[in-house]
């Protein structure tokens, strides 16, 4: 199975690559069409990162290393870091809270983008290849702060949605907020325990990849929650 996963990995990142392009343009129409739906348009920028994330993967099996492939997966973790705390907002909005608590949410999300942006300049990255899949991923040469803030933002954002969700499925009887969050937590958890090379090899790792699933649901029913949102409305 896993040698399968492997061999079917080049063009499956090309599929995600496109799903998430797809899903840029899904937001931002939504976006246009009900009334500049601000939760839309976030999840609309979140998903340029994803974009380009996938994009730069998939393009590891064309590009050799070097330094251009290097420059690009090192805008990768500046990315990811800089954009995850767009889901505080998101979450935010979707609750339709105040000005003046929007607005102490957002100081509190910029500060954590800054903070995220120099934790994703500090990665140290290194040379992996796993199938056809050329890419830089981060080495054990990482600063320990940078590390643990990329660990932070791929835990504490995704709890904070669900239980935003778990109030909205309660409150409103949409339960996909809790969904996005619930399904990118559980694919990270999976890359953990089932991403890691039986050989204790880092290259083979697929913990990135299939993780890359679970941000694709989170997408995915990030958009049902806008749709059943904006149903209710008409």
């Amino acid at each position: 199975m896993r040698q399968f996963v492997i061999s079917t990995m080049a063009p499956a990142l090309w599929l995600l690559t496109i799903f998430d392009l797809m899903s840029i343009i899904a937001m931002f129409a939504n976006h246009e069409q009900n009334h500049k739906n601000p939760v839309s348009f976030l999840t609309g920028i979140l998903c340029l990162g994803l974009f380009y994330d996938s994009l730069i993967l998939s393009l590891g099996a064309i590009l050799p290393f070097g330094q251009l492939l290097k420059i690009l997966s090192q805008f990768r973790y500046i990315l990811h870091c800089v954009l995850i705390p767009l889901l505080f907002p998101i979450c935010a909005h979707s609750l339709k809270i105040d000005k003046q608590k929007m607005r102490i949410i957002w100081i509190v999300s910029i500060v954590i983008m800054i903070i995220g942006f120099f934790a994703g300049i500090a990665v140290v990255t290194e040379e992996r290849t796993v199938g056809l899949i050329r890419r830089y991923a981060e080495s054990k040469l990482t600063p320990k702060f940078a590390d643990s803030i990329i660990q932070m933002l791929d835990i504490v954002p995704v709890f904070f949605m669900m239980g935003i969700g778990v109030y909205l499925w309660i409150k409103k009887k949409n339960p996909f907020m809790f969904l996005s969050g619930f399904f990118m937590f559980a694919f990270t958890m999976l890359g953990i325990f089932l991403g890691k090379d039986p050989g204790g090899d880092p290259s083979q790792s697929l913990m990135f990849y299939i993780s890359m699933y679970g941000e694709s649901l989170m997408v995915f029913f990030l958009y049902c929650f806008i749709r059943k949102e904006d149903s209710q409305k008409n």
